[in-house]
């Protein structure tokens, strides 16, 4: 069915919004909440799920409002989430029994050292690595140290996985329990080939796929919203979603996703890429049809920039100029733990030079040392793509940073591509509504062109910096 309008929930890391779109893909309707991120200490990172859960409903509240004072009709809901963020409920209630363990938290780095099953097993059958971020660790971690989860696992009323089957859960009216693949997918308990949870990955886990939500395709009928009775049509990650923001990605264009973490990703169609340093993810699905995409991922963007404003004492860093300033000294970006291609998380974040902190240097040049380490992690994953014949000639730049053309004219300039920035910022969401719409012929918008300038000192950083990360990973 062809709706008229889509209302998309985006539920990220540091907000929810509700945002709707109209059948020409233009927002028309926005609300946004704040929602809290808490680190406990530098592996333990958590959210309120119930103030979560409290701001869909506040921000759909808004939505439906604007709808029934414009008289619109023909409405249906999709919902985007923050992936490989985890939380237990109960099943006969739909209450919380934990935090939700962020996607950034690792506080089960430890208990893989000793884990059972081969890595590259674990690579065949998702995609994916052996990491701390995502779910798996976190949910056996709640099974072994959490009482509340595991009184209710006795009781049988424990559910647990992906933040977005709790919002599932929760905002229908059948309380359905459900889980999209792409969110399923981040959990490393789900098969990319099966399309369902993973017997040898349950076990090596000590989880009973009983107390999972089932896994199901990202358009599916999910129900009916409590409230509403709009109908909750496709369910999808959010970095997923994001790289339909634009439509359909050219064939020589890869997409870069700038905010809490960066997120770097090329279109691979139908079949997933296997047994690399990046990820294969499954960006789309429906009954008939499955797109993936080949991804990269940097853990210290906007995340990096929370970490330097407490670390470092520097009040909003984001409104330090960094454009030509002198001797940037480099920053090695390990904030959150290395993403792809290098997958650690045991290093604390410093300067090259050990011996100076940033108290040893001016704002500025902390400032362009931090935005320059993002620069060259995203730069390191565009390399790594190009080893797997993924030829980029053009990146696609959305997300909160990408407002900051300096940064934008640095990725120009270290993968020698033109870089193309949209005035619209919500990729997110708009992806999410466009694949809702079953993929409409929306108009192009409104974007800035960055071109390749030769920045020698810029590129010899680069090299310092990629040998340095690389010198401390092996």
């Amino acid at each position: 069915m062809a709706y008229s309008h889509i209302i998309v929930i985006d539920q990220g890391t540091h907000s929810t919004r509700a945002i709707i779109y109209n059948h020409s893909g233009e927002a028309i309707f926005k609300s946004q909440q704040e929602v809290d991120l808490l680190y406990r200490d530098s592996a333990r990172v958590e959210q309120d799920g119930m103030q979560i859960l409290k701001t869909c409903e506040s921000v759909l509240n808004d939505a439906h409002a604007y709808i029934q004072k414009n008289h619109l009709n023909n409405i249906a809901l999709a919902l985007t989430t923050q992936r490989s963020t985890i939380i237990a409920w109960d099943e006969h209630t739909g209450e919380v029994l934990t935090p939700a363990l962020s996607w950034l938290d690792t506080r089960a780095q430890n208990d893989l050292q000793s884990f059972s099953l081969d890595e590259q097993i674990i690579r065949e059958k998702t995609g994916l690595p052996l990491s701390p971020h995502y779910g798996a660790s976190k949910l056996q971690w709640l099974l072994k140290y959490d009482e509340r989860v595991q009184r209710a696992m006795h009781q049988q009323r424990l559910k647990f996985g992906p933040l977005a089957a709790y919002l599932i859960f929760n905002l229908t009216e059948q309380q359905s329990c459900y889980v999209d693949y792409s969110n399923a997918h981040r959990t490393l308990l789900w098969n990319l080939q099966t399309k369902d949870w993973d017997d040898d990955l349950l076990d090596a886990f000590s989880i009973d796929s009983e107390q999972l939500p089932k896994p199901v395709p990202n358009t599916f009928e999910y129900g009916k919203l409590k409230q509403f009775n709009y109908p909750l049509i496709l369910v999808n990650g959010d970095q997923n979603s994001a790289i339909y923001g634009y439509g359909k990605l050219a064939s020589n264009t890869s997409f870069v996703n700038i905010g809490t973490g960066a997120f770097v990703l090329a279109n691979s169609k139908q079949q997933p890429v296997l047994n690399t340093k990046l990820l294969a993810s499954i960006t789309y699905s429906s009954d008939n049809d499955q797109e993936y995409a080949l991804e990269g991922t940097v853990n210290g963007a906007g995340a990096a920039m929370t970490w330097a404003e407490n670390e470092w004492g520097i009040s909003d860093i984001e409104s330090i100029p960094w454009k030509n300033v002198e001797d940037v000294p480099i920053f090695l970006n390990t904030v959150g733990g290395l993403g792809s291609p290098f997958w650690k998380s045991d290093f604390a974040p410093t300067f090259l030079n050990a011996k100076k902190t940033h108290i040893d240097y001016s704002n500025e040049q902390c400032m362009a040392a931090l935005m320059e380490s993002i620069a060259f992690l995203i730069t390191i994953n565009i390399e790594e793509m190009r080893k797997h014949k993924v030829e980029t000639n053009q990146l696609l730049v959305a997300g909160g940073m990408s407002k900051d053309e300096n940064l934008c004219q640095c990725l120009a300039n270290l993968c020698s591509v033109s870089v193309e920035v949209s005035s619209f910022k919500e990729a997110t969401s708009r992806g999410a509504a466009w694949l809702a719409m079953q993929r409409p012929d929306w108009n192009i918008l409104e974007s800035k062109m960055f071109h390749q300038i030769e920045d020698d000192l810029l590129q010899s950083r680069y090299y310092d910096f990629k040998s340095a990360i690389e010198g401390i990973v092996h």
